[in-house]
């Protein structure tokens, strides 16, 4: 899948620092004057271990304390649904399964010398996905309810997944209907 040029004419890069990352997704909230409450970096005063600890609780398999080796969405438990070779990139249908106005967690992940790591964010879908759209970068986003109740994630093959209550039905529903 090809991604366009954003508004800047940047194609996705292969590769980032992650402070570069953070920051162009810093420099975007302000460009598009987003509020907090519509897009925002958890401060480290937050608790982020206790909510990746939870995402991970609630949605992989764990063994021995850990997740194995590789992407976390290999190991999710819950019942989940995929949706491959979408017409559009995987973010544009997140707007039709995600309500507009719930908050919501945003997991961002890479991996830079071997070690993974996930930055969290909190906002709404819709200014999320402003940024994210400008960004062209990621390798890995997970979407996730507060409540930890569903997830949807993107990996780097430009997957789209769905797992926890009621979202592989939604997903397999909305995708049934874009093949007709």
């Amino acid at each position: 899948m090809k991604y366009p040029e954003n508004q800047h004419g940047k194609h996705r890069p292969q590769s980032k620092e992650w402070q570069d990352i953070r920051a162009e997704l810093m420099q975007l909230k302000t460009q598009f004057k987003l509020t907090n409450d519509e897009f925002r970096p958890l401060s480290p005063t937050e608790n982020h271990q206790a909510i990746e600890k939870q995402f991970i609780q609630t949605f992989c398999t764990v063994k021995d304390g850990k997740v194995g080796d590789g992407w976390l969405w290999q190991y999710f438990k819950q019942e989940e649904f995929s949706a491959y070779d979408l017409p559009e990139r995987p973010e544009c249908y997140l707007s039709q399964l995600i309500d507009e106005n719930e908050t919501i967690w945003l997991g961002a992940t890479t991996t830079y010398h071997e070690n993974t790591k996930i930055w969290w964010y909190e906002g709404k879908i819709l200014p999320i996905l402003q940024v994210l759209a400008e960004s062209c970068f990621f390798e890995e986003f997970y979407f996730v309810s507060k409540k930890f109740k569903w997830l949807f994630c993107i990996n780097h093959h430009d997957v789209l997944t769905a797992t926890g209550e009621d979202m592989p039905r939604k997903l397999e529903n909305l995708e049934k209907s874009l093949r007709n």
